[in-house]
């Protein structure tokens, strides 16, 4: 009988000693998870992310464009094949990708042109840069002659 109590009470002790044992061992143990690879075909990487462009300032050369963007100088050559490295000059742009991204086209302009006092088709054509005849060709209610200020002139369809 004194066994079964003397059990009894050790059992609870004995309980919170293991589990102070098993978090000491936890919160001691050296994290190894740190020092693993990253599993084959994991698409994350810790290269750094760079601009798919540079542009070259006053002084840069190819080793110090590659050690600024972490590219070797064969890749640098590489992506810029026409460009002739002892002869970089300023607001030159380099390609630091393999395939860089299409620049996006210029936006169209405005659609339509106000007329202020004294311009006519001419000089609206050739502050637009719009031939005169496809202005005519756009308005065909508005005449050349009889142009007046605030008349809306369509520049494009």
């Amino acid at each position: 009988m004194r066994a079964q109590q003397t059990a009894r009470l050790l059992t609870p002790v004995g309980l919170v000693l293991l589990l102070t044992a098993v978090v000491t061992v936890i919160a001691t143990a050296p994290q190894v998870a740190a020092n693993h690879a990253k599993p084959p075909g994991s698409t994350h990487t810790a290269v750094p992310r760079i601009p798919p462009y540079w542009t070259v300032r006053p002084g840069d050369t190819f080793t110090e464009i590659s050690q600024e963007t972490g590219l070797t100088l064969a890749e640098l050559q590489a992506y810029n094949p026409d460009v002739n490295p002892d002869s970089l000059y300023p607001g030159q742009r380099l390609n630091l990708w393999a395939h860089p991204p299409v620049p996006r086209p210029k936006p169209p302009g405005p659609r339509f042109w106000t007329v202020r006092p004294g311009q006519s088709f001419g000089s609206i054509a050739a502050t637009t840069g719009i031939n005169l005849s496809v202005l005519e060709q756009l308005n065909p209610k508005l005449k050349p002659a009889t142009l007046q200020p605030g008349a809306r002139v369509r520049l494009r369809p």
